[in-house]
Formats: structure tokens, C-alpha cells, sequence
């Protein structure tokens, strides 16, 4: 009797770890994971163009409303170059990636941002690439779960401190137990989630194409993204900041991201240094995998 009591107090201990505390079960990833994570998209690698190669002079310029989009349609096999004149709407881009100095108060509080020129961004699924030309950064996007598996598997140490940012900028907070709380979690969660709602609805996206074609209106805007929601999911937090502190980045998607770049608010989105997505690419999964010539993985 007392055996088969002790036996049921260690399953519902057992129980109570595994769901209070998922921490508890990934701390022994490393040795004990071999299983892949699968994603759904492939991953995009980023390559920053101080001046556009003759060997790329063939690839298709990006024309259209944000960057956030360019990489929605890279991870659907597509590649391109994104020129200075390739944006048409986001006001954040151009001076992110450095396509162009700041102009106005605006413009100036967008940091970071690549220093200007730059001559063009490459964009292709990472199996796209071949030499001589190789990512600068991964841009992964999956559910937090995957990330959560990733971020075990690596380390901290090769995350960014999200002590040195504001939460618009990072979701590291979440992966160090300090997840978005009050309104903050609240607005992540909810505002997203519209957003979310309003893609299938085509007017939705010509209303905030037209709409954020204003300096003004985005500047507004970015008071309020700034304080509640992420900003510059993609541009910025994705590729600029794993860029310049050589370290990964784990973002929430922004409004663009989530309205231009039609990517779930169910999930998020991180930039990769090459060198540690290097070290990650052997476990990912997703379709077309392996598939095309060139390969880096």
C-alpha cells in the first residue's frame, strides 16, 4: 500500500513540474534533443549590399509596400534585391537599413539603424544561397514553443540582454521568465490579434497602405507601438540588431509586420547571425528542405 501511494505522489509531482514549469524539462535539451523543430517557412537569409554585385545584376528589385513583405514572398522561394526606391510605404524601412539619412525628428528617433549607404538588401530562402555570396543574418519565423526549443539548445549567451532594450525592440524578456504583463501584455496580445482578424478583408490592406503613406500618421503611430507593441519587427529587430551585436534576436511581430507581412500573431520572428544559425540549421525542418542547389546548410 504505501508503495503504490509513493507511486502516485511522484506522477502527480512529476505532472506538476512538466506544466508549472516547462524550464524544468528543457534545461537537459542539450543532451537530450535530437528530434528537429519543424517550422513551416523556410528561413530567409539577409545579406546588407554596399554595392550590388554583377553576379546578382539578374535578380529581380523588390517593389512594393514594406520590407515585412519582400520577406513574405522570399520565404515562398521568391528572391530579390531591395533597392532605396523599392519601398513604398513603410516609413521605417529606408532609414533601418540605411537607404537613407534621417530628414526629420521622426526619422532621428529610429534606432538603431544601418549607417547610410546602402546600396541594397538581398533576400532569399537560405537554400537559395551559394557562394560567393553568403547571409549576413537568418530570419527565422515560428511559434514561441520552437523558439523556446532553440533558445535551450544554444544558450543564453548567444541571445541579446533584453536588459539593454525596450520591449518594442525584443522578446528576449519572455525566454528570461519576464513575459509582457498589464496593458502591455494585453495590447501584444489583443491588438495583434485584430490585425490578425483584418488581413482576409482586401480593402484592410489598401486602407493602411494609403494610410501610412503619411509621415504624420506613422509618426503618431509610433508614439503608441513604441509604448504597447513591438516596432520594426522585421527590419529592425530582426536584422539590424542581430547584425550589429552579432547575436540572436526573438521579436513579436509588429503592425506591419502582422498587416503587409500577413505572419500570424501566434507567432514571432528572430534574426540569426550566420555563424549561429549555422550552428542550429541541422535540426530545423521545413518544406523544401535540401531541395535546391547551393545549399549552406
Amino acid at each position: 500500500m504505501y508503495n503504490v501511494i509513493l507511486y502516485y505522489v511522484l506522477i502527480i509531482t512529476v505532472k506538476t513540474l512538466i506544466t508549472s514549469n516547462k524550464g524544468y524539462i528543457y534545461r537537459g535539451m542539450k543532451k537530450l534533443n535530437t528530434d528537429p523543430v519543424k517550422i513551416d517557412i523556410p528561413p530567409v537569409g539577409v545579406s546588407i549590399l554596399a554595392e550590388i554585385p554583377a553576379f546578382l545584376s539578374g535578380v529581380e528589385v523588390f517593389s512594393g509596400v514594406s520590407y515585412c513583405q519582400a520577406l513574405l514572398m522570399s520565404g515562398q522561394g521568391k528572391e530579390f534585391i531591395v533597392k532605396p526606391e523599392s519601398i513604398h510605404v513603410c516609413q521605417w524601412v529606408p532609414i533601418v537599413l540605411g537607404f537613407k539619412s534621417p530628414e526629420n525628428d521622426f526619422e532621428r528617433s529610429i534606432t538603431p539603424h544601418l549607417k547610410p549607404p546602402t546600396a541594397g538588401v538581398y533576400l532569399a530562402s537560405i537554400d537559395l544561397f551559394d557562394n560567393p555570396i553568403t547571409p549576413d543574418v537568418v530570419i527565422i519565423k515560428t511559434n514561441p514553443y520552437n523558439f523556446s526549443l532553440i533558445f535551450q539548445f544554444l544558450g543564453k549567451e548567444f541571445f541579446i540582454d533584453p536588459a539593454h532594450y525596450n520591449r518594442d525592440a525584443t522578446a528576449m524578456s519572455f525566454y528570461h521568465g519576464n513575459p509582457a504583463r498589464g496593458v502591455n501584455g494585453l495590447m501584444l496580445k489583443w491588438f495583434n490579434r485584430f490585425l490578425d482578424s483584418m488581413n482576409r478583408f482586401s480593402w484592410w490592406q489598401k486602407f493602411t497602405e494609403f494610410l501610412f503613406t503619411s509621415t504624420t500618421i506613422s509618426r503618431i503611430f509610433d508614439k503608441f507601438i513604441t509604448r504597447y507593441l513591438a516596432n520594426m519587427s522585421m527590419c529592425r529587430n530582426s536584422t539590424v540588431i542581430p547584425l550589429q551585436t552579432g547575436k540572436v534576436n526573438i521579436s513579436n511581430f509588429c503592425a506591419g509586420g502582422i498587416a503587409w507581412g500577413k505572419n500570424s500573431a501566434s507567432q514571432m520572428t528572430a534574426g540569426f547571425p550566420y555563424h549561429i544559425y549555422r550552428k542550429i540549421a541541422h535540426l530545423l525542418e521545413y518544406p523544401g528542405k535540401n531541395e535546391h542547389a547551393g545549399q549552406t546548410t
